[in-house]
């Protein structure tokens, strides 16, 4: 996913501009040319001025775009790094999700399964006369019921599967591996580190600072420079140089443009501010979730399957000994499929809570 989508070309496309962009730091202005013919001094009327001016900012203004330019280019790579965590994130998000579903569907036609079989179990009860037409009708209904469960974890499990391609491309006939689910659920703590979005935003910060610091030196005057050829009826021929320059005046705008950027560096650390504080709650909220599902799942793991097993076999063993109806049946298999998918559910958010603090530590 780092590799091929288009959010991480477009993200090195852009250090690639700015790379381009800082060979502009200094740059003459276009040439002014200008060609006049005619009286211009004296009685003559084949008079011949010929001059050419540039100009290039102020060394000062110079070294401020240079500097801009630089924090510029930074800003594109940090900006490239946090668009790399948001894009693993968001891949590892959808295949976990994908390995999720898969073991949904898994759980569900094992269900389907024993429903199945309890369905035909309860008609044979009921052929022989040893149970009455609604245990029957329930038992083929709650089989149904579970079969139209089966067909929707399905079509999700498709939808799972897109939301997968649209982070890594075409899988071409790949599928999950749940095992990835258990592996990243036991993963361990993320360690601390810098965050790629304070990183970008701190970064931010610094090209707003460059750039109050470049139109503060705009007040610099440009300097010209430039030579002009002239003759006196076409007969004696002179040429010279020009050196000026040129300077922002008061009411040019110069004064606005200046205040503006200092009002948008000004804003610039209050938002990184703003977002210290945000990842900050984040963080700590994410870390302690982080120890609770760790809890849940340690129960799971150590008492839950374990029990889930339990009522699920007695249950089918109870019913099929003529101990239990098909109602005590029920209840006692839908308890240990839902054991069963709540442990699904706690590894699947514990896996996705241990992405999410990698992300929030870059790593």
């Amino acid at each position: 996913a780092l590799r091929s989508h288009p959010r991480m070309t477009a993200a090195e496309l852009a250090v690639q501009e700015q790379e381009a962009m800082r060979k502009t730091a200094f740059g003459l202005q276009p040439i002014n040319a200008q060609f006049m013919h005619g009286q211009i001094q004296g009685p003559y009327r084949s008079d011949i001025n010929l001059q050419a001016t540039t100009g290039f900012a102020f060394p000062t203004t110079i070294a401020r775009r240079a500097g801009y330019l630089k924090e510029s280019m930074r800003l594109a790579e940090s900006e490239k790094l946090s668009a790399a965590s948001v894009v693993k994130e968001s891949a590892g998000t959808a295949y976990l999700q994908w390995a999720m579903g898969h073991e949904q569907v898994r759980l569900l036609q094992q269900l389907d399964s024993a429903y199945a079989s309890m369905a035909a179990f309860a008609a044979k009860r009921f052929e022989l006369g040893a149970t009455g037409r609604l245990e029957k009708t329930s038992a083929q209904s709650r089989a149904e019921q579970v079969k139209l469960r089966v067909r929707q974890a399905e079509a999700e499990l498709l939808a799972y599967q897109a939301e997968v391609e649209r982070w890594s491309g075409t899988l071409n006939g790949a599928v999950p591996l749940p095992v990835e689910l258990t592996n990243t659920a036991h993963a361990p703590d993320p360690g601390g580190g810098q965050d790629p979005m304070i990183l970008a935003l701190e970064q931010r910060t610094q090209v707003a600072q460059a750039e109050w610091e470049l139109q503060r030196s705009q007040w610099a005057p440009s300097l010209q420079g430039g030579g002009f050829y002239q003759t006196f009826d076409g007969k004696s021929p002179f040429s010279g140089y020009l050196i000026g320059a040129t300077m922002p005046l008061p009411g040019s705008g110069q004064g606005a443009r200046t205040k503006a950027a200092r009002l948008r560096s000004e804003i610039a650390a209050q938002e990184l501010e703003i977002a210290r504080r945000e990842r900050n709650v984040e963080r700590t909220t994410t870390q302690a979730q982080l120890m609770q599902l760790r809890e849940s799942l340690n129960y799971y793991e150590s008492t839950g399957s374990d029990l889930a097993t339990t009522l699920r076999d007695d249950a089918e063993r109870a019913y099929r000994a003529g101990e239990a109806d098909y109602f005590q049946f029920t209840q006692g298999f839908e308890q240990a499929f839902q054991i069963e998918a709540e442990h699904l559910r706690t590894r699947y958010e514990l896996a996705l809570t241990i992405l999410h603090l990698r992300a929030l530590n870059g790593r």
